[in-house]
């Protein structure tokens, strides 16, 4: 009737109870674990055998694999789900690379019709800056064969 009960360490009590020492320590204080101090050491009563049995230990690890193994398939399906966001997510930059691209076509075809303009522009003020060049040479000789003709040759 009477279980057999060990005082052990506080890490070997949270090892066997698989939590952490700071859920262990959570524990003590709410009283949910009875405890007992030597000085600065704190033991932790645990109840069962001193050692436990092979078929024990055995059960523990199976369950434990078995555990490992479905946080295994958890971390795979959330990889896998990752995975697909990121193809989504390529798949969306590359529709908006795309969208301003096609965007940027009409905008780049007016920036090239501009240069255009703007070399008529010039190509035309040079050739006007020509023939008023030219036309006041010939004014300033025009005026020059009349003043001659005037003053000498008369």
């Amino acid at each position: 009737m009477d279980e057999p009960v060990r005082w052990v360490t506080k890490a070997e009590a949270a090892e066997e109870l698989e939590i952490s020492l700071s859920t262990l320590d959570r524990m003590i204080r709410r009283g949910e674990v009875e405890v007992r101090r030597e000085g600065r050491r704190i033991y932790v009563r645990m109840h069962g055998p001193e050692y436990l049995s092979d078929e024990e230990l055995l059960h523990r690890s199976i369950a434990r694999e078995r555990e490992l193994e479905r946080t295994v398939r958890e971390l795979d399906q959330s990889v896998s789900e990752w995975k697909l966001r990121a193809s989504e997510l390529e798949r969306e930059r590359d529709e908006a690379k795309e969208s301003a691209a096609s965007a940027r076509g009409p905008y780049v075809k007016l920036q090239i019709e501009h240069r255009q303009e703007v070399s008529a522009h010039k190509t035309t003020k040079w050739m006007l800056n020509v023939f008023s060049v030219t036309a006041l040479v010939l004014l300033a000789l025009l005026v020059g064969c009349v003043l001659l003709w005037w003053f000498v040759l008369r």
